[in-house]
């Protein structure tokens, strides 16, 4: 049985979450005995054919002309595209600059800014269709390896709708906000093990809202907690923000 070809593709990104999957060490190298890797250059330097892919996965920011081209290519080969990580996904800390000095913040990077391209950073869904994201930042690499298989089958996964906090109960921590300290987690789609609370650090939301999040509720309560600034400066850091103020604007 011939095997199903795969590319891990990287746009501008940390490849933090190409990383995570290394992490996962023989138990990733396992489950990629089951593909052909036809393109994933932090595993070998050959040449993409460019040849039809039975799922493309992407990391990263198209934040460039060849960033974009080679995301559309991409879309173009891909039976699946997925997306892996949040700055694919939600724009991730690059984002930020969209929301603070935008066009000027390449005055605090460059000397020289006359040739400098400086877009607007975009999540991946801005320019092609996606099937399925691995939120997060990093991704959870057990996640990978639970719905990664179901790609294969053809199926798209779904990731329950299920908040930070169930994970956090399940692994005895006490609540953040029961403390008085401002923690995300109610309105945040699980599936990190809850990684951040439990280091007694506040969810920021890099894994993005749950589909039935109730944004206002969580506002009202974290109101006692921390101002509307604290909360908007916080929602900007994964490039949550936006996610909001679409939800708000529905």
């Amino acid at each position: 049985m011939q095997k199903q070809k795969i590319a891990i593709v990287s746009l501008t990104s940390c490849e933090g979450c190409q990383f995570a999957l290394l992490d996962l060490g023989q138990k990733f190298l396992d489950l990629m005995n089951e593909v052909e890797m036809v393109d994933f250059r932090l595993l070998e330097d050959e040449e993409d054919a460019g040849e039809k892919l039975d799922i493309g996965i992407v990391e990263g920011n198209p934040t460039t002309e060849e960033n974009i081209e080679t995301l559309k290519k991409l879309r173009e080969r891909s039976k699946f595209l997925v997306v892996l990580g949040n700055c694919a996904a939600m724009g991730g800390v690059p984002e930020i600059k969209n929301y603070q000095e935008q066009k000027n913040t390449i005055k605090h990077v460059y000397k020289y800014v006359q040739g400098i391209d400086n877009p607007e950073v975009k999540e991946v869904d801005n320019f092609v269709k996606v099937d399925f994201t691995f939120p997060g930042c990093p991704i959870t690499g057990e996640e990978f390896l639970k719905y990664f298989p179901e790609l294969l089958e053809g199926k798209i996964p779904t990731i329950p709708d299920q908040p930070v906090c169930v994970e956090c109960k399940k692994r005895g921590n006490r609540c953040l906000l029961l403390d008085k300290k401002p923690c995300f987690g109610p309105m945040i789609q699980g599936g990190c093990d809850a990684v951040c609370p439990t280091s007694k650090m506040m969810c920021q939301g890099c894994r993005g809202l749950r589909p039935t999040a109730n944004v206002k509720a969580m506002r009202a309560t974290l109101k006692n907690f921390m101002t509307d600034e604290e909360f908007e400066n916080t929602t900007e850091i994964f490039g949550l923000r936006d996610d909001i103020e679409e939800k708000n604007n529905k």
